[in-house]
Formats: structure tokens, C-alpha cells, sequence
């Protein structure tokens, strides 16, 4: 019947809608952090809110943050400042040679898929 067709196509389009609802939210909880860091204040283009944009960001096809690159950026101040649990599917943070102070948070470690790391030269505290 028509019916089962029409029904299971719509349920198609509802999971459809619900995965690209789910991938903007996830996005919008990216950019935020970014933006509550205040390391990006700066370093936004004219006229973009894509984040995927931004300097220093790269974004994978879904639009969710894989590199965070701002080496020799001249950001201060704590590094905690920037929510690192919001970031599931960042592979590569480089934020070395910069003026970040504070000690690392215990959130970098729950980074799984995290492949680079590089906070030297900075004025980091802790062991």
C-alpha cells in the first residue's frame, strides 16, 4: 500500500531532520565556546558566523571542530578559559607560544580523539 510507503518515507525524513537538528546544535555549542573564550574576539571575519571559518579553526564535513590552531597568536590569559569538553571531535590543538596562564585542564584528557597537543611557551603552572 501507498500508505506504509508514505509512512516510512516520513519517518526517514523526521530521523533526517532530527540528525541535522542534532549536528547545528552540536555546532552552535562549538562556536559558542570559542566566542566565551574571548580568544576569537579579534579573529572573526567581517560578516561570518561560521566559526568554521574563523582563523584557526578547521571543521570536518559536519561542521564540527577538528584543529584548533592559534600557535604564535598572542592570546592571554587562563587556559581553561576555552571548554574543552565541548570540542568531541578535535584532533589537533595547537596553542603554543602564547601568553595562556593557569594549569591544564583536566578536560584535555577526555578529548579521545585528540592526536596533537602543543601548549609550550606558555606560562602554564602544574605537573
Amino acid at each position: 500500500s501507498t500508505q506504509g510507503v508514505s509512512s516510512a518515507a516520513s519517518d526517514v525524513y523526521k530521523r533526517q531532520a532530527t540528525n541535522i537538528s542534532i549536528h547545528v546544535a552540536a555546532s552552535e555549542i562549538e562556536r559558542q565556546a570559542l566566542l566565551n573564550s574571548g580568544w576569537w574576539k579579534d579573529r572573526i571575519p567581517h560578516n561570518t558566523s561560521d566559526h568554521c571559518n574563523w582563523v584557526g579553526i578547521t571543521c570536518n564535513y559536519e561542521g564540527s571542530i577538528t584543529h584548533i590552531d592559534l600557535e604564535d597568536s598572542k592570546i592571554k590569559g587562563e587556559l581553561g578559559r576555552l571548554n574543552f569538553s565541548c570540542f568531541p571531535n578535535l584532533q589537533y590543538l595547537n596553542l603554543g607560544n602564547n601568553n595562556l596562564s593557569g594549569s591544564i585542564p583536566p578536560q584535555i584528557g577526555s578529548l579521545s580523539n585528540l592526536k596533537y597537543l602543543n601548549l609550550r611557551w606558555n606560562n602554564l603552572t602544574g605537573e
